[in-house]
């Protein structure tokens, strides 16, 4: 629903900050009955996403308590960043507002040390459907006016909505309306998309990585193997002689 696109939406103003190949998961657990979300960013603009309780669609009345019928009272938010060559680095913060756009900030603050302001929104339209999702987010360069900062990112999250609720989220048009007619350059672009990378070859190796007797007991209790992707929902069917070959193939 409206929270997992704006997981999405941070999910890609996170991955925006990377460069080359590097790829962003956005990790959120919490108590509530949504009992988190999980989103896939990558630097060329490709997302995936889903929530760990797909029957779970519920928000509150606008406010600081919006989220709290669906993550409840305690939770994490984590960022990992696969940098490429076999180069991870993870950080997680405590739950504190139980709003993702100000939970990233506290992110950015413990992490990053890097004065962060952060808008997300979501509208529905009349028949309840999700209608426009955006993001924006502000960082202060070393030795930035942190005042200016502050000014500017009390009037990002009103120009979100703003701009999502007229279903007109153009990053200049946006961009103009923060800076109030100040003029700034627009260095590029990354289209963005939902895009799923399961593959069949993945999920056989993803089997093969069980061991030859967890494979030997899925064989002979199941005759076939199903796996569907948490992302997508694409179910891909194993059958017993790949199985075996799978097995075979073990040591």
């Amino acid at each position: 629903g409206a929270l997992l696109a704006q997981a999405l939406a941070g999910g890609a103003l996170l991955s925006s900050l990377q460069k080359g190949e590097a790829r962003v998961n956005l990790q959120l657990e919490c108590d509530g009955p949504l009992r988190g979300l999980f989103v896939d960013a990558s630097a060329d603009g490709t997302l995936r996403g889903y929530v760990k309780n797909p029957l779970i669609d519920v928000e509150g009345a606008r406010g600081e308590h919006r989220w709290r019928p669906a993550l409840g009272n305690s939770g994490f938010l984590s960022v990992l960043k696969d940098l490429g060559s076999a180069e991870f680095y993870r950080s997680s913060v405590e739950l504190g507002a139980f709003d993702l756009a100000r939970d990233l900030e506290a992110y950015f603050t413990a992490s990053d040390q890097v004065p962060t302001r952060v808008a997300l929104a979501a509208t529905r339209d009349g028949a309840g459907q999700l209608a426009a999702v955006a993001g924006a987010l502000l960082q202060a360069l070393p030795g930035g006016d942190l005042d200016a900062l502050a000014r500017l990112g009390d009037r990002l999250q009103g120009a979100l909505d703003e701009a999502v609720g007229a279903r007109g989220v153009e990053a200049a048009a946006l961009a103009r309306e923060i800076f109030s007619g100040a003029t700034f350059e627009q260095v590029g672009g990354t289209p963005v998309r939902f895009a799923c990378t399961c593959t069949r070859e993945g999920v056989l190796t993803m089997l093969a990585a069980l061991g030859k007797g967890e494979l030997q007991s899925i064989l002979a209790e199941q005759g076939k193997a199903e796996v569907t992707c948490h992302f997508c929902g694409e179910r891909h069917a194993v059958s017993a002689r790949e199985l075996q070959a799978l097995i075979d193939g073990a040591s």
